[in-house]
């Protein structure tokens, strides 16, 4: 069985959905740019690279990756694959690449995400109907996340709408803190469409977000619930991809391992219970790796909504400030598909610069899925 490692790993930066830098760029001008620039990092010629694997959530009947491909250069027989688990999807993918590799069917892959919500969910150029992510009911909807993920797990774990804000404002003022600091500077990269390059930062996080605004934000499904629009995560368009390869392709290849895969899991629970998932996810995944939580360095949990990290926190009983530490999901957004390679890859550069360690990340998905990978990184 062949090592996995990570030799690459960038994103672009997350913008508003319909309103910013990245509105009018499309899904092929996101992924066109991540590939490219999982590629060229380290080196990698577009001969080199066996497959592309990239997590769509709209899918509209065609294969991105695939297209990707070819428009970058890579030989005619690189086949290209379109990964569908919903919010999982890129994280799905990148488990598809680890799998080629540690078998030895493949050498080099690149995997990774990509949603434009602003062009995929604009009701001028969105299908007219979406697919249901599970057989609806009257207590599991199938089209409502704020109360699937939202409210159920808010209410199954206790927790007050302080509490949820709080960790809402940490996300927040960690993430602008990383911004500032050039922490996400070595994931970003730009990406040129209609005569221009963007290179701006993650547009999601609020500088000017306070405790008291929080407080004052009205329930988005009424009186009595938790959710605002203050404590989930915002739509954004994005993508992300990692070159993944085995540890003697990349010794052949001079190229530097930035992380080794040691473990991922995918599962599934009730529609309404996704977060049991998430907690399942995370323990198979840690088993799989020999891992135990005390012995993680920091764990990444896409938190689309505030009360999501609460359960995560409560559920593996850790400390707090082992998990998002530069913010997470909620504050950086999310750009569905590219949500789960982005927290990889944060787990990956948050590490290699902080002396390295094991990392853990988890995200869930419509439906009642979720998913997580194992992480050893190295010291930069």
């Amino acid at each position: 069985m062949h090592d996995a490692v990570i030799v690459s790993a960038v994103r672009t930066p997350f913008t508003r959905a319909f309103s910013g830098a990245l509105a009018q760029a499309s899904e092929f001008d996101l992924a066109k740019a991540v590939v490219r620039g999982a590629m060229e990092k380290p080196g990698l010629r577009p001969e080199t690279i066996d497959e592309v694997a990239l997590g769509e959530v709209y899918q509209g009947g065609g294969c991105i990756a695939r297209y990707v491909a070819l428009d970058l250069g890579m030989p005619a027989d690189t086949p290209g694959i379109a990964i569908g688990a919903f919010c999982s999807s890129g994280m799905v993918a990148m488990h598809h690449a680890v799998a080629a590799v540690r078998s030895g069917m493949k050498h080099c892959v690149i995997a990774g995400g990509v949603t434009s919500v602003s062009i995929s969910a604009d009701p001028a150029t969105a299908p007219k109907k979406w697919s249901p992510s599970h057989p609806g009911s009257t207590g599991e909807p199938a089209s409502d996340l704020t109360f699937n993920l939202g409210e159920m797990t808010a209410r199954k774990l206790g927790v007050s709408r302080t509490d949820i804000d709080e960790w809402a404002y940490r996300a927040h003022s960690t993430a602008v803190d990383a911004i500032d600091h050039g922490l996400f500077d070595e994931e970003y990269i730009p990406v040129e469409f209609g005569g221009r390059s963007i290179t701006s930062p993650d547009e999601l996080p609020r500088r000017d977000l306070t405790p008291q605004a929080l407080a004052e934000l009205e329930p988005v499904l009424g009186p009595g619930h938790t959710v605002t629009v203050g404590n989930q995560t915002g739509l954004t368009d994005g993508a992300a991809a990692l070159a993944i390869c085995s540890r003697a392709y990349a010794a052949e290849h001079r190229l530097t391992p930035l992380a080794t895969v040691r473990g991922w899991a995918n599962v599934g629970s009730e529609p309404n219970e996704a977060m049991s998932a998430a907690l399942t996810a995370t323990r198979r995944c840690m088993q799989v790796a020999g891992l135990r939580t005390d012995s993680v360095t920091r764990f990444e949990v896409h938190d689309s909504f505030a009360v999501l990290g609460l359960a995560f926190e409560r559920g593996l009983d850790l400390d707090r400030d082992k998990i998002n530490v530069l913010g997470g999901g909620l504050a950086l957004g999310h750009p569905f598909a590219g949500s789960g390679a982005r927290v990889a890859l944060t787990l990956v550069h948050s590490l290699r610069h902080s002396g390295g360690g094991t990392g853990v990340g988890v995200i869930l998905g419509a439906g009642g899925m979720a998913t997580a990978i194992a992480l050893e990184v190295p010291a930069a």
